[in-house]
């Protein structure tokens, strides 16, 4: 939960650093979506499935100047990549894949015999090398 309060400080910062009234307000809705995570996250409600409207959030809006938020952005990344292996490596290999809505792309993979493809979902399901070639042998 340190970096995702993190995160929060450094938009705060990157908010005291813009010149972009327009950015400064969009960076105050970051922290108006943010804020709840990190208070349910805190309070160990599993907060999973709301990163990716966090993400899509982040995604579908565009600062100006980026700069002074580059710092909240690369601690988001790094909070995010971290609950998700953390909450992935208590599924089974079809959960994360439901999980993360890959099963249809995976199977679709599965069919066509595409084995870069195969490895590439499976590796954004942080599932570990071992099991990433036990299942590729297995569809081969």
């Amino acid at each position: 939960m340190k970096l995702l309060a993190e995160t929060i400080l450094e938009f705060e910062q990157g908010i005291k650093e813009s010149n972009r009234p327009e950015d400064r307000k969009l960076a105050t809705d970051y922290l108006s979506a943010l804020a709840p995570l990190l208070a349910e996250a805190v309070v160990a409600k599993d907060i999973f499935y709301d990163l990716a409207s966090i993400e899509r959030l982040f995604g579908n809006t565009w600062l100006i100047d980026q700069q002074p938020f580059e710092k909240a952005f690369e601690k988001w990344r790094a909070f995010r990549d971290q609950y998700e292996t953390m909450s992935l490596s208590a599924m089974t290999v079809n959960e994360r894949l439901v999980a993360l809505n890959l099963m249809e792309e995976f199977d679709k993979a599965i069919e066509l015999k595409n084995e870069k493809k195969i490895r590439e979902i499976l590796e954004r399901a942080k599932v570990d090398n071992g099991s990433i070639e036990s299942i590729v042998l297995k569809f081969k």
